[in-house]
């Protein structure tokens, strides 16, 4: 008499000798674009408190902001990058790709015109420019994505301990306000054997102390309105000079 064979054994039996070792399978190459910012060479962090060139006391709580069309010529790294400090403090896009072909790369601050009006809760949910990934980076359907956001607390009375009291807010968006940027000659660091990082600095003090300087204490807000234009531009073009590249 033959015996049957319980069927859970016959499909343990089928599942392990179809199911390939994982030592076997070959991972993907993958980069990742990482993001490290400072305040005068102190790591960012949200709970420390720094000091302006005025000696003014200054705390961040908010850092945010969008890359677009980042690519070494035909080669195209990403579409698009929404960056959150809250979220995650360094990671600013993680994507499939090999790094030889990276050597320099182009792109914006920002979003092109041609995408920055678009229906953000009609983009696949997979991409960065969805409405459910930018959140608070979008002003709503007509004036388009916010490029560059900073918020902060600060004292502005020069006396140690006392609060924080002032809120200073830049949210700088629309169209004329889209920044190119360029990063050339770039070493990506092996962080394994399929993993590469582009690693960016960005020193954050210079946002206010740049090639244009920033009144904090009477330029405290800009939404990009009429009339806050001036600002927004020494914003933008203040943390666009404080990027650079990491060894």
């Amino acid at each position: 008499m033959k015996k049957l064979v319980p069927l859970m054994l016959l499909l343990v039996l089928f599942s392990c000798r179809d199911k390939e070792p994982e030592e076997d399978q070959v991972k993907s190459p993958q980069l990742e674009v990482n993001l490290y910012a400072n305040y005068e060479g102190q790591a960012l962090s949200f709970s420390d408190i720094y000091l302006t060139q005025e000696g003014y006391r200054i705390q961040f709580n908010k850092f945010n902001f969008i890359l677009t069309e980042f690519s070494d010529g035909n080669n195209k790294l990403f579409e698009s990058a929404v960056y959150k400090y809250d979220d995650r403090p360094h990671l600013v896009r993680r994507i499939d790709g090999d790094y030889t072909k990276f050597n320099n790369l182009s792109g914006y601050l920002g979003v092109p015109e041609s995408q920055n009006h678009r229906d953000p809760a009609a983009r696949p949910l997979t991409d960065p420019l969805n409405i459910m990934n930018t959140g608070d980076m979008h002003w709503g359907w007509n004036p388009g994505y916010i490029f560059l956001m900073i918020e902060g607390r600060i004292d502005t009375t020069g006396v140690e301990g006392n609060p924080l009291s002032q809120f200073f807010l830049y949210h700088v968006g629309f169209n004329p306000f889209l920044r190119g940027l360029a990063f050339n000659d770039i070493a990506w660091l092996k962080k394994s054997d399929d993993l590469h990082e582009l690693r960016i600095g960005v020193d954050m003090a210079k946002v206010f102390n740049g090639n244009e300087t920033v009144d904090i204490k009477n330029e405290r807000s800009s939404h990009t309105n009429p009339g806050e234009e001036p600002l927004s531009e020494k914003i933008i073009a203040n943390f666009i000079d404080a990027l650079f590249l990491l060894d």
